[in-house]
């Protein structure tokens, strides 16, 4: 019979600073942006997938997750959605599909539990305008999903 050898992970970066600098210059790319709460990056093995890191503490990225796969089946708001890929074991650690800038007009009628809704938390993936930024949200206190109508404040007053 061969040993079992068991090592915490944490205890493989304890005293070795530089392998936890690997790990994550293995996976993680340059910044994307920064918010209040996280910060986002490129993700090196996928070009499609962003790294959304919550320095805060308060469950944003879990927030995203939980959203993203309650409405995943429901096309008609699901499509509104930057999808979610994978979620770390704490929640800190989001892998979401990457948006891109939008070239074409944001949606007249969006998910009506969208709260934070301006237009830096969108993208395009593809054809279709997306929210990629949706932690701040009235999911679980509508009574019901909809679709609700919203007037877009364009920088410089333009549509």
């Amino acid at each position: 019979m061969g040993a079992s050898v068991h090592t915490d992970f944490l205890d493989l970066f304890k005293n070795d600073w530089f392998l936890l600098g690997d790990l994550t210059d293995l996976f993680i790319g340059g910044i994307i942006a920064e918010g209040c709460s996280r910060s986002v990056f490129d993700f090196n093995l996928n070009p499609n997938w962003v790294v959304k890191i919550d320095r805060s503490g308060q469950f944003h990225n879990v927030s995203e997750w939980d959203i993203w796969h309650s409405v995943k089946e429901y096309t008609e708001y699901s499509k509104f959605l930057a999808p979610c890929h994978h979620l770390s074991q704490c929640g800190r650690v989001l892998i979401q599909q990457k948006t891109y800038p939008i070239t074409g007009e944001l949606p007249i009628q969006i998910p009506n539990f969208i709260a934070d809704i301006k237009s830096d938390n969108w993208g395009m993936i593809g054809e279709r305008v997306v929210c990629h930024d949706y932690a701040n949200h009235n999911f679980f206190t509508k009574d019901k999903l909809a679709m609700v109508a919203h007037d877009w404040d364009y920088p410089g007053g333009q549509k």
